[in-house]
């Protein structure tokens, strides 16, 4: 996106397809911006329901998976962002969001986070997940097609919160080699050059879903983003804002004429 003011242009990253809060039924319910998400209205096992419940966050409260009469394998889903395929581009895109676990996974008790999809999710051919199989944070699609998936083991930041950026780019990251790459804290601490992955977009994710009878309070997450842009400055993750695009470009502008204009008069 371009945005042009007194002559001079500003190229700025594209507006956000969603930003929710995540911090209450109603904001979960009611996105800040893109696709309002739903809660899940049930299904047959090994799917089950996850209760919501809220903690704090970063910003005001957290989504988690509150206590309920979950079972071993059962696949707590709690919300879900519908007609996926109608805003994801499997060509480019990022996925910014807090995240916190205060334990590291374990199989059949609480195996997996399910930050966006993943594993046993609902199949929305991308996924961001902490997993008990492999140990580690996973980020990583087929849609439809070949696997990539990168990874980075976050045990380290147990009871801490975290900031996570998936970004894939198919044509590469910002004109780099790297088509995909997890951000932790601004910094990218795994990356592919694999491109493979198919065109195939879900048409559900699965947002703060997990697995196994103890998953209860196991992980919280606040404030996802998702832009279809490959986002390489996350500097920004620490302002529970999304301004737009133009908006912001002008504000640069204005600064900056700002600047120069007093620089002239005293210079003068």
């Amino acid at each position: 996106m371009t945005c042009v003011a007194s002559g001079t242009a500003v190229e700025m990253r594209g507006a956000p397809i969603l930003w929710n809060r995540l911090g209450s039924a109603s904001e979960v319910l009611n996105s800040a911006y893109g696709p309002n998400l739903s809660f899940y209205s049930g299904g047959s096992l090994p799917d089950g329901t996850g209760n919501p419940a809220y903690v704090p966050g970063v910003f005001g409260n957290a989504l988690t998976i509150g206590s309920g009469s979950y079972t071993s394998q059962e696949r707590e889903h709690t919300v879900v962002w519908n007609n996926l395929n109608n805003y994801l581009s499997p060509e480019r895109g990022t996925i910014s969001v807090w995240f916190k676990q205060n334990a590291s996974p374990v199989g059949f008790a609480y195996g997996v986070y399910r930050i966006f999809d993943g594993a046993y999710g609902l199949g929305a051919g991308i996924g961001m997940d902490s997993d008990a199989a492999t140990g580690t944070l996973n980020f990583g699609m087929d849609f439809g097609g070949a696997n990539t998936t990168i990874s980075y083991n976050i045990s380290s930041y147990n009871g801490t919160w975290i900031h996570l950026g998936g970004v894939w780019d198919r044509a590469g990251i910002n004109g780099s080699g790297d088509k995909i790459r997890l951000y932790l804290n601004g910094n990218v601490v795994a990356s592919s050059s694999v491109g493979s992955w198919g065109t195939a977009v879900g048409t559900q994710a699965d947002i703060g879903g997990g697995n196994d009878q103890d998953i209860a309070g196991k992980f919280a997450m606040d404030n996802l983003q998702v832009f279809d842009t490959a986002v390489t400055d996350f500097s920004s993750r620490f302002v529970e804002t999304i301004p737009e695009p133009c908006s912001a470009g002008l504000v640069a502008v204005g600064v900056a004429l700002f600047v120069w204009t007093k620089r002239n008069k005293q210079e003068g």
